[in-house]
C-alpha cells in the first residue's frame, strides 16, 4: 500500500527541510505537516501541487504511479524558464542523440545559460 505520508517525511528531510520550514512554504502550520506525514490527514489538491513542485516531483510520482521526469521552473522568473525551455528543446533534437555534437543552436542556448547565471 502506498504511503503518501511517508513520501513527504522522505522528501522532505531529502531537501533538508523541517516540518517548520515546509509548513511556511505550503502556508500552513507544522502541525498540519505532522499529520500530512502520519497520514492523519490528507491535503487538499492545491497543497499537493506545491508539495510536488517543492520537490520537483510530478503528480504521478506523488500519488505513488510510475514515475515521470519532471524538471519544476517554481521560484524561476520567466526569461529563466524561457532559456530553460530553450535548453529542453535544444538537447531534444535527434542530432544531439546521434552525432554527439552539439550544434549552433544549442552553443547559442548554452551561452544564454551562461549570461542568466552570471547576472
Amino acid at each position: 500500500m502506498y504511503d503518501l505520508g511517508l513520501f513527504i517525511r522522505e522528501h522532505r528531510i531529502k531537501h533538508k527541510l523541517t516540518q517548520q520550514e515546509l509548513a511556511d512554504m505550503l502556508h500552513v502550520t507544522d502541525g498540519t505537516v505532522s499529520k500530512y506525514e502520519a497520514n492523519t490527514m490528507i491535503p487538499p489538491f492545491e497543497t499537493l501541487r506545491s508539495i510536488a513542485g517543492i520537490f520537483n516531483v510530478s503528480m504521478d510520482e506523488l500519488y505513488g504511479m510510475k514515475h515521470r521526469e519532471i524538471l519544476s521552473t517554481h521560484g524561476l522568473s520567466e526569461e529563466q524558464t524561457k532559456t530553460l525551455k530553450d535548453l529542453i528543446d535544444a538537447y531534444r533534437m535527434k542530432n544531439y542523440h546521434t552525432t554527439n555534437q552539439l550544434t549552433q543552436e544549442q552553443f547559442a542556448t548554452l551561452g544564454q545559460i551562461v549570461a542568466e547565471l552570471t547576472k
